[in-house]
């Protein structure tokens, strides 16, 4: 799995992760390779399992530096931002690419596996926004709504920002997508 991430992070597309290159990295004839992933989606899976339990590593180490409920999650925003700009590649592969949920979800030995993936870093979001509300910092009735927005946001932003390298982005951006979506006072 770490051949497969280092392939991917080396500038090479999600498509040069192929399981002949993945054996060729670590020194194993092609067909040995078959004992640990039947397939390439399994490659793939196991790479965005990795990437999400590195954003989550990342999002928690933050958190536990901080009290206070907005802090957090903005904490959480920038976090997650950092990791799209940082490891372009592996933030591409989470959502879409070769590998995406909604084709493993059509497989019926991937759907397991692939159901959870990233949900306990959404409920890390979700929680920061209830967080908010709680502590009368937003007006957020559903943490969960205002979470996915927020995710959505986020996205946005981490898949525009190198798209439109030129585009005259303002300074706060950021803080005024979390700010009106997360609907902090």
């Amino acid at each position: 799995m770490r051949a497969a991430a280092e392939i991917l992070d080396e500038g090479g597309s999600e498509d040069a992760v192929t399981l002949r290159a993945v054996a060729r990295r670590i020194g194993i004839a092609a067909p040995s390779i078959y004992r640990h992933f039947t397939d390439r989606d399994q490659i793939l899976l196991a790479v965005v399992r990795e990437a999400f339990a590195e954003l989550k590593g990342r999002i928690e180490a933050e958190l536990a530096e901080m009290d206070e409920p907005d802090a957090r999650l903005r904490s959480v925003c920038t976090t997650y931002l950092d990791f799209a700009l940082e490891r372009p590649k592996r933030y591409r592969i989470l959502f879409g690419g070769v590998w995406n949920a909604a084709r493993a979800a059509e497989n019926p030995e991937m759907t397991p596996a692939a159901e959870q993936i990233g949900q306990d870093v959404f409920a890390l979001l979700a929680q920061a926004v209830q967080d908010c509300a709680d502590a009368g910092l937003s007006r957020s009735t559903s943490a969960f709504s205002d979470a996915t927005a927020l995710w959505a946001g986020l996205h946005g932003l981490a898949e525009l920002r190198p798209a439109a390298p030129m585009f005259p982005w303002p300074d706060g951006v950021l803080a005024v997508l979390v700010d009106r979506l997360a609907l902090l006072d």
